[in-house]
């Protein structure tokens, strides 16, 4: 989730039937549905196609080393903005009560076949969203490795704004640990364990490369580590811009040897409470990256880290 703290509510694996796929942008007045590939089933009454949503969810897939997530993926259009809110902020709702009844239905429908003894009070917090027009972009830990992933587009919007939210909540529902309960009881977010930057920072860099490549993709996540930084001059590697921060901190640590960057492009990175019993405080590595990951430079359109972050 970019910006945004995501929700974990506390592997059964289930197949989807394709049911319909659009070779165009959809109208806003159509559902349809997809099975991206095995276990990922994609809702859609965007603007956004649903090929377009098919295609870039199972290329994502297919990078991961293993894929045992059950995912449902949701989309629909938001208007302009309205105001503030927690935790999401509200645009003016532009689709139908139809549309949000035929997405509540396949959500609802969904929830039940999840390891959920009850779906009543997930139901109404997903209702909520939908219907106040909220601006989410999140990925939902339902229970075990099912999950599910909720994107208000923004009308207008860029059709590679779409892809990158799409590319990043994927990412995070396929990061297997969040949903595994031993892992969960070590992941202390603020704490010295189950780093959230590592969390936020590892779906920004995987959805960088995807967008731009191995180089140019490099050069953005760089790109993005400064201005987070310029924006407020904080070196907390967890302040605003966390999703930014957390990938140059990331990428520092695969430029000094100690990360490597397959371990984030295929999401091996979070197999076996990996992130929550190595990725620590005590790990000398995490307590540099946390302090030097801002430490970029620019010389000519080109982005690297300074020297001393490299010693």
């Amino acid at each position: 989730m970019m910006n945004k703290n995501y929700v974990i509510f506390i592997l059964v694996l289930s197949f989807f039937v394709f049911a319909c796929k659009e070779d165009s942008s959809s109208e806003s007045s159509t559902t349809t549905t997809a099975a991206a590939t095995p276990n990922i089933k994609i809702v859609n009454v965007s603007s956004v196609s649903t090929s377009n949503f098919t295609d870039w969810t199972t290329a994502s897939a297919a990078k991961m080393q293993s894929q045992v997530a059950n995912v449902l993926f949701v989309s629909w259009d938001i208007g302009a903005y309205v105001a503030d809110a927690t935790p999401f902020n509200t645009h003016t709702v532009v689709i139908t009560s139809e549309q949000i009844e035929t997405l509540m239905t396949e959500i609802d429908t969904w929830l039940k076949t999840t390891c959920l003894s009850s779906v009543t009070e997930e139901s109404a917090t997903f209702r909520a969203y939908i219907t106040n027009g909220s601006e989410v972009s999140s990925q939902f830990v339902i229970c075990g490795q099912y999950r599910l992933i909720l994107i208000g587009v923004i009308q207008g919007s860029s059709s590679d704004n779409s892809k990158n939210l799409a590319i990043h909540e994927l990412y995070h529902a396929l990061q297997q640990d969040l949903g595994d309960e031993d892992c969960n009881t070590k992941r202390e977010i603020t704490g010295s364990n189950g780093k959230g930057w590592i969390n936020e920072g590892a779906a920004d860099y995987f959805s960088n490369i995807e967008m731009y490549g191995s180089s140019a993709g490099v050069q953005k996540i760089l790109e993005l580590g400064l201005e987070a930084y310029n924006e407020d001059s904080s070196a907390a590697i967890t302040g605003t811009g966390v999703a930014s921060r957390g990938s140059a901190g990331l990428r520092l640590m695969v430029e000094r040897g100690t990360l490597t960057e397959s371990n984030i492009l295929d999401g091996s990175l979070f197999h076996s409470c990996a992130t929550e019993s190595d990725y620590t405080d005590s790990n000398s590595n995490i307590v540099t990256a946390e302090s030097k990951w801002y430490k970029i430079q620019e010389s000519n359109g080109t982005y690297s880290f300074k020297s001393e972050a490299l010693q």
